[in-house]
Order: C-alpha cells, then structure tokens, then sequence
C-alpha cells in the first residue's frame, strides 16, 4: 500500500455499505477499480452514494454556526478537561482554523472513523456527544475545502477534502491522504492534536465568527476547556449562570437511564433571556416560550415573567439524551421526557428559589405579581385550590379530569398556595414581636376568620396576625384583600384614603404646579430617567421619542404604567413604582433600574404596534412579546457598541439637587400630589 491515497466520498460510502471498507483502504490502485465495479454492479440504485454524500452534507447543517459547533464538539471530546481550544480566523477571513490537544488520529482513525458517513469511534463512549458520525462533513457546505493534520505519538497524516465537479452544490468530493513532518503540522504546540482547516466559500469577519462562537460555545464551562478566537476566551459567559435545580429525565424507551437535567437562571452579557438548552456546554436550540400547550400556561407566565427582565433559563441536558442528526433539538423518541424533567425542575426552582429571591423579585416583582394574584383571586372568590395530597394512580391507571384545569397544573399551583412566601408578625401581651412564615392559603384564612391587619404603623394588637407590606408580593395581596368580596370582612381600613385620580401630567406643569411641595424634584428627576430610556430605547429602535407622563391611579392601583399609542404615563400611586424610583435613585439599585427599564420596554412595544396590530395581539399576544424582546436586544447591542449610554450613568447627573433627608430620598405623598395638581383644576372651572 502507497504512503499516499486518494479517491471520492462516494467511493468511500459504497464500499461501506457492501462491507468491503477495509478492503478497499488496503488495495492497490488496480484492486480498488475492480472493488468499486463489482460494488456497483451489486447495487440495487447506481447513484445511491452520490445522493448519500450530498444529503449528508447539505441537508444536516440547521444554521451557519452549526459546522463550527460540530468542530468545537469534535475537540471538546478529544482533548483533556481543562484543555485549551484554539480557533483562528486569517487576516483575509478565507480560513478558520480549530485545533486541540486530544490525543490525535491515525491513519487509519481519519479515514474509516472521520471521512465514512454514519460510522463514528464515539460510539459506546459516555463522555462524548457525537454518535452518528456525520458532524465532520456538515463542515463542507460552508468549506468545501477542508484539510485535518492530526498528530500522533506515531506520526502524522494530512487529509485533504476538495469538490468534485461543478456546484456548488456539489455532487461528490475527492479526498487524500498523506504522511506530514512534525515541521508541517500548524497546530497548537503539543505531544499531540489535531487542526481542522477550513477554506471558506464565502469570507467572514472576525466579529461575525465571535457572535457566533459565542452562540454555540459560549456557555461552555471553562472547566471542561477553554475556547480562544485569535487569542481571546470566547466561553466567559458561564461563571454569570446560578444551578437552581436539578431533576431526573428518566427512562428513555428502552429502559435506558439518561441522568439528571440542570437547570440555571442568570443574566448578563452572553446570556440570553430566553430558554437555552445545552448539551456540555455547547448550545441544542434556544426558544422564547420555555413552556407550550395549554396545560402549562401557569409555568408559561412565570417563566416568561423572568425572561421579560431580562434573565436568561439555561438548560443543561445529560448526556445521555440523543439528539437529532443535526443536533438541533432532542430526538423524537426523547423529547417528552425531556419536557417532563424541564417542568420538574421549573417548579422546584420557583418554590424553592425565585420565589425567595429578593434581587430577582425585584426585578420581575410587577410582573410575577399579576401572576400570583389569579391565584389570590381565586382562592377571594371561595373557591382556593385544594390541596393536593392524593397518591397518583397506578400506573396504567385513568386519571380522573379536572373542570377548572389539567391535574400538573392544579399541582403546580396548590404548590404556589402552600409555599411560605410571607412573614407574619405576631405580639404577645408585652408586645414582643413574633415573625411567622406563612403561606398564602393560611393568609386568605387568617383574613376570613377576622384575624389578619397590615403592619403600617399603627399600633399592634395582641393576639392579630400583622402583614409587613415592605415586600411587593406582600403589598398586592393586602390591595386584593382590601377589594375582595362584600362578605369578606375587613377589621381595618386602609390606614390612608385611596389616591384621587390625577389626569396625565407632564413634567413641566409637575413643576409649575407643585413645585412648592418636598420631593417633586425628586419625580421630576425619575421623569427626566424616564425620558432618557425611552430615548435610548427609541433611538436603539430607529423610533420616535414618546412624551413621558405622570398619573396617579386612573386605571386602578395595579397599574404600574399605561399608554394610549401616543405617550407613556407612568402610576405615582403604585407602591411598587416609588420604591423603584426610590431604590434607582437613592442607592444605585441595578435590579430597581431594571425593572425601571424593563417596564419602558413593555410600554413601548405597545406604543410601537399600537397603529398597526390589532389591539388583541397588541395587548399580550405573540406579536407584544416578540416586539418587546427585538427591543430588548436593540437597546443591549446598541448599548454595548456605545451607540446610547448604560443607564446606570445617568444617575449621577439626575440624582442632582434631589430632595433628600436623614431617611434617605424625599418622594411627596400621593394626596398631596393630589391637592397640587388637581385642586388647581377645580378652582379654574368654579371661576369659569
């Protein structure tokens, strides 16, 4: 046998399908002729290789990245954990290269395990991915030049992949094979490694190959390795992700047992808000809705309530789980127990974590709150969520439907219900406090029998059960309760009267109007925050600056904010809207100016459909919430390319002559407010 060979792919995959692969690699030239005819003649389709090639190759791929994650996947299972991944992009952006420090491939590995379709030496291995054997040729769509120097403790080899005919696409490629020098191999330095180099078809840029790497191989655990464009680490993203839980995926058909799947939550830059799933590291598919169907509309919501502040819900899957050829999803055959543990370990997460996580809860708490008060509304109305202690069925077994919703979800929700998300104050006779976790269910029932008052600064009563109202999901309950049904007995009124409804008002009449009263600079200075996101947002967006507003409950004390298409207002009577204001400006909250942020971003989008989506899908539909994240992403790449300022630096100069005290920021009460901008009005028309 010559030190060097050559031939077509086709060549390759039909003598593989008669069996004759060895053969074939260790006959002389005139032997192969003969081989390759009588594999043809036995052939029940002429042309089957040919169409085998090109199906493989162009028919794999899901996007442009998928090529360079089968090639960082290639590495990442060949080299040591901790290894070093090198990518190199040339100056002319013709070639990329990707090399490791794995222990190399033979000869023979090259040609029978890399270049044979559908035949793989990862098979049987627990710490890889790869099994079909088809990754490697994904990589001539965007290259039909390809050439691996692999180098061995034994030696070294350099194959080369070209086009064959004309295309692209093209209908067949030549390979061949050769012995190299140490001197020849332009891999890293190292006993061993291999280097897969690409010829493009098309150029790139160096930006254009980090975005990227940076979606496929960003999310990579630098623990496992350590990927490099031209010098720079590309997988940074991780160490911003938090492990929240973790369930079991269960037995595939089969009766296989795949392991456990991981989930994190974090947020930052390389990190999505959206559903990522990975497989070690490197990304499957990514989707907005972590949730779909009906059943799950609880989970949805919740879910998407973290994603709108800009979190991000990183799935990690076992690797036992197969993936499709393309591995751009979960197979078919692994899909559902797949959603099962992501469903699983979503609500350990939100009953044992994000529901006490006050950061994250601050950042999402307007939106998580509308979320939980169905459920507070349906236990008002007397009809709570029972309880669910009922041992399942056995297996094989009916299950008994629901009227008011699908058995996961009355668990998941009874769940929410029985879950300790509030702190009760207790007092003896001598007035010593007492602090009682207690869920929402005890907290309707404390409220029914007579027993349950707000901590607002009266005095306590022994013998009560006292709501501090410091905390958002604490303040919406006590509005649900103060409004629930006529039956529903309340011992105390509110210790202030409901806000008067203020008409929207601008920032100069704010001025002009109760500019007497302490701490309307204070509102003017949120105004001019307010102003500045919605420019950076309009400008991010290529849209039009809308007017900012104040009100003061014109669309119930919920209402955080409102627009009618032409501007946005913004409620000054919601508690949860001053302690954003109040936390943004006073302290440099970031999670209080992201929610601030995040509630421009909602607004907006309704201005922006508002003249051209029906008001259905404007409101809440799929159309809302995929214009409000093309926003998001406008407003943090606008941001990060310099183009508008971080929000966080305009602090500074609006917290400027702001009314402060020995408590901190000065914020005026809504019933003066009230008096100021609304008794003005009055007097005008009694003189009119």
């Amino acid at each position: 046998m010559t030190s060097t060979a050559s031939g077509l792919l086709s060549d390759l995959v039909l003598v593989r399908m008669h069996g004759r692969a060895e053969d074939y690699l260790r006959a002389r030239e005139h032997e192969r002729l003969a081989l390759l005819a009588t594999c043809r003649n036995e052939a029940t389709v002429p042309d089957l290789a040919e169409r085998i090639v090109a199906r493989t190759i162009y028919a794999q791929a899901a996007s442009r990245s998928a090529p360079l994650r089968e090639l960082v996947q290639n590495a990442l299972d060949a080299s040591p954990r901790g290894a070093r991944i090198e990518i190199r992009l040339s100056e002319d952006g013709r070639e990329i290269l990707v090399s490791d420090q794995g222990p190399g491939m033979t000869r023979t590995e090259l040609l029978e395990d890399l270049l044979v379709p559908f035949r793989s030496a990862k098979e049987g291995e627990p710490a890889t991915i790869g099994e079909h054997g088809i990754g490697f040729f994904s990589a001539l769509e965007i290259a039909p030049c390809v050439e691996v120097v692999s180098l061995t403790r034994a030696g070294a080899h350099r194959l080369r992949v070209e086009p064959y005919g004309e295309g692209p696409p093209y209908r067949d490629f030549t390979w061949s094979i050769g012995p190299v020098t140490r001197r020849g191999w332009y891999g890293m330095r190292g006993a061993t490694g291999t280097t897969v180099r690409l010829m493009l078809a098309t150029p790139t840029t160096r930006a254009t190959l980090a975005a990227d790497l940076a979606t496929v191989v960003g999310l990579v655990d630098p623990a496992e390795a350590r990927v490099y464009l031209n010098g720079l680490l590309v997988n940074t993203a991780r160490s911003r992700l938090r492990r929240v839980a973790t369930a079991p995926v269960g037995r595939l058909p089969g009766g296989r047992i795949v392991g456990d799947l991981t989930l994190y939550v974090g947020r930052g830059e390389g990190i999505e808000p959206q559903l990522t799933v990975l497989q070690k590291g490197l990304t499957v598919s990514a989707r907005m809705d972590p949730f779909l169907g009906s059943e799950l509309g609880l989970h949805r919501d919740l879910a998407r309530a973290i994603t709108t502040a800009g979190y991000g819900i990183v799935v990690e899957l076992p690797l036992g789980v197969p993936l499709n050829k393309g591995r751009s999803a979960v197979a078919a055959n692994a899909s559902a127990a797949v959603e099962t543990a992501l469903t699983a370990a979503f609500e350990r997460f939100m009953l044992g974590d994000a529901l006490y996580d006050r950061e994250l809860l601050r950042a999402v708490d307007h939106r998580m709150s509308s979320v939980l008060d169905r459920l507070i509304a349906a236990a008002m109305l007397g009809d709570p969520i029972p309880p669910v202690v009922t041992p399942p069925p056995p297996e094989g077994a009916a299950r008994t439907p629901t009227v008011a919703a699908p058995e996961e979800v009355v668990r998941f929700a009874s769940g929410l219900l029985d879950a300790p998300l509030f702190v009760l104050i207790t007092y003896d006779d001598e007035l010593t406090p007492t602090r009682v976790p207690s869920t929402l269910r005890q907290l309707i029932d404390a409220h029914r029998c007579g027993l349950l008052r707000p901590q607002d600064g009266r005095a306590p009563i022994p013998g009560r059960l006292h709501l501090p109202l410091d905390e958002p999901l604490a303040q919406a309950l006590w509005r649900r309760l103060a409004v629930s049904s006529p039956q529903t007995v309340v011992l105390d009124p509110p210790s202030r009267p409901a806000p008067i409804p203020v008409s929207r008002t601008s920032r100069d009449v704010l001025l002009s109007r109760a500019g007497h009263l302490g701490g309307t600079r204070t509102v003017a200075g949120a105004m001019v925050l307010l102003e500045k996101i919605d420019a950076a947002i309009s400008q991010s967006a290529d849209l039009a600056t809308s007017p900012v507003w104040i009100h003061q409950d014109l669309y119930g004390p919920d209402e955080m904010a409102h627009t009618d298409g032409s501007g946005i207002s913004v409620n000054l009577a919601s508690a949860r809207v001053r302690a954003l204001i109040a936390s943004a400006l006073a302290s440099d909250d970031w999670a209080a100016l992201s929610a601030l942020v995040d509630l421009m971003l909602h607004e907006k989008a309704h201005v922006s459909l508002a003249s051209f989506i029906p008001r259905a899908q404007a409101e809440h539909g799929t159309s809302f919430y995929r214009r409000k994240e093309w926003l998001r992403r406008r407003l943090l790449y606008a941001i990060e390319l310099g183009i508008v300022a971080d929000p966080m630096r305009w602090l500074v100069v609006v917290r400027r002559g702001l009314d402060m005290d020995a408590g901190g920021l000065v914020l005026p009460t809504t019933e003066a407010l009230a008096s100021a901008l609304v008794e003005p009005l009055a007097g005008s028309a009694v003189a009119a």
